[in-house]
């Protein structure tokens, strides 16, 4: 597919949020592809590349700074949002300067989401 314009990623280790979030990325008309941890997401976006991801911060095993420096190493083009739960200043700091797109914290709504993703178009 690679590139494709209109499916959005959306990594978090939390069955709840990941359901939400990918309703809400069809409610703005995208395709959602949902990933339950950073490893998955990275072995898949190796044959589906999609227009974006968003990724939470805090993920057991693999966090998302380091799903973040994996795809960075290998797709430096694709827009990662880092999300979190947090309001830490340095840490949002951190996760721009290692090349996050955006950084934006949970709860999201809806206008938040669809300013980034047309931001990328």
């Amino acid at each position: 597919m690679s590139e494709e314009k209109s499916a959005i990623a959306i990594v978090d280790d939390d069955d709840l949020v990941r359901r939400a979030l990918c309703r809400l990325v069809v409610s703005l008309s995208y395709r959602a592809l949902a990933f339950e941890s950073g490893e998955a997401f990275l072995k898949a976006v190796e044959c589906d590349v999609p227009f974006c991801a968003l990724v939470d911060l805090h993920m057991p095993d693999m966090n998302g700074l380091e799903v973040l420096a994996a795809l960075r190493a290998h797709h430096t083009s694709l827009p990662a949002v880092i999300i979190t739960g947090s309001d830490d200043e340095r840490m949002r700091q951190r996760c721009l300067t290692a090349g996050a797109a955006a950084f934006l914290r949970k709860p999201l709504s809806r206008e938040a989401v669809l300013a980034v993703l047309e931001g990328f178009r």
